[in-house]
């Protein structure tokens, strides 16, 4: 079912570019459609996020537990970002895509919406305040991810405190929680739908022409991502002892849907439910992988230290490599919370730019591509996710994988 379903969202990928390409026009015309898939999932994603982590946080009832998964999951995504961006790093000084490259003859898109939510970014002491919801409310309305991930803690803690008394409230989150997931497989049944809707638009609003000056950007950042998913990755679970493209194989139709739609959040259930069902806790999995879409975007993480660089040497600025170490130390603070911020990278990156004084116009030469990079970003986040739900799993010794092996192969059986 599962090959089937990726099958489908596959096709619609191909159909999708072929329309938008040979009827632009048609093609833009079908944007509502995928517009409207995107909103469906972004429904569900602030209740499924709110309860899944009150749930992981109350650490039934042991605040000691809890305490060490939070810990062991922010060293975790602290490990892979510097990890990333080091990649990220190596591969745009080698590569030089920015070197020879005239900017002032290409288009520039408008980023003044951009600069509302720049100021956020790079002052680092207001995103942390930022981070507390002054009114939770108004911070799940505004699908502000962070505040809710930041409240939702502090909630489950509370819940897990208090103990016995906290039964009722936890019943009716778990509750909550099984009715979104359930609420997620039937939207989902419209995702061929919406995945061919948002391709159609996507390539018959940009098309190919765009993609000509900046192809080699495109191709570096491509490149750092396919190491990541098929290198850097299966490396680190070759160490840990992780069947990783057994896994991957698992998630396979979530990717192309994070890549059509350039959205973490259209897989968050599944993804969450299929890590639960392959032997993650579900403690771990409630905690891990909600907290992942502000917190662990391996994806932007990369895109981001190849585009800075990449500025600079498209406008013929010298960085050495402490300058460098400085940009990249900038992005670790700044990257956190990308996907609580529209269009979060060009928002980090205009940031980032602004921060250590590299020209603005380049990013505004960048978006013009963005949608075409964030397919390839968004689509990294899931491997990098599933790798870290395993990861803390197995660090928190509650990683179970006895039970998807015999039902693996009892399907197995069944179809011989």
């Amino acid at each position: 079912m599962k090959k089937f379903f990726a099958f489908q969202v596959l096709i619609a990928l191909f159909i999708g570019a072929l329309i938008g390409h040979f009827f632009p026009e048609l093609g833009q015309s079908l944007r509502p459609i995928g517009d409207a898939f995107i909103h469906l999932i972004k429904m569900i994603v602030v209740p499924i996020v709110f309860t899944t982590i009150v749930i992981g946080s109350s650490g039934d009832g042991n605040m000691k537990k809890m305490g060490s998964l939070g810990l062991k999951t922010i060293i975790w995504f602290e490990f892979i970002t510097t990890l990333i961006l080091g990649l990220g790093l190596l591969l745009v000084n080698i590569l030089k895509p920015g070197a020879g490259l005239n900017l002032s003859h290409l288009a520039q898109k408008d980023i003044t919406q951009l600069n509302e939510s720049v100021t956020k970014v790079v002052d680092f002491k207001t995103m942390l305040v930022n981070i507390i919801p002054s009114n939770i409310v108004d911070a799940m309305a505004k699908s502000d991810l962070l505040a809710v991930i930041f409240f939702a803690i502090l909630f489950g803690a509370a819940a897990g405190a208090i103990g016995k008394k906290s039964e009722p409230a936890m019943k009716f989150m778990e509750s909550v929680a099984n009715i979104m997931f359930k609420l997620t497989q039937m939207v989902m049944v419209t995702a061929p739908i919406g995945v061919l809707s948002l391709m159609a638009a996507s390539v018959g609003q940009y098309g190919i022409a765009l993609l000509i000056p900046m192809a080699k950007l495109i191709a570096v950042v491509y490149l750092g991502l396919a190491i990541v998913i098929f290198v850097l990755f299966p490396i680190i679970a070759w160490f840990l002892k992780i069947s990783y493209f057994k896994v991957f194989r698992m998630v396979w139709d979530l990717f192309l849907i994070a890549f059509s739609t350039t959205s973490t959040e259209t897989i968050l259930p599944q993804l969450m439910d299929r890590m639960e069902a392959y032997g993650c806790s579900k403690r771990v999995v409630s905690f891990v992988i909600p907290s992942g879409l502000s917190l662990n975007c391996d994806g932007s993480t990369l895109y981001l230290s190849v585009c800075s660089i990449f500025l600079a040497q498209a406008y013929g600025i010298p960085m050495d490599f402490g300058q460098q170490l400085i940009v990249m130390g900038v992005l670790v603070a700044t990257s956190k919370g990308i996907a609580a911020v529209p269009s979060g990278s060009l928002v980090v990156l205009l940031a980032t730019a602004s921060a250590v004084g590299l020209p603005a116009e380049g990013v505004a030469i960048i978006a013009g591509i963005d949608r075409v990079l964030d397919m390839a970003r968004t689509a990294c986040n899931t491997p990098g996710h599933v790798l870290a739900c395993i990861v803390v799993s197995k660090w928190e010794k509650e990683f179970r994988q006895e039970e998807w092996i015999k039902t693996q192969t009892e399907q197995s059986s069944i179809q011989a």
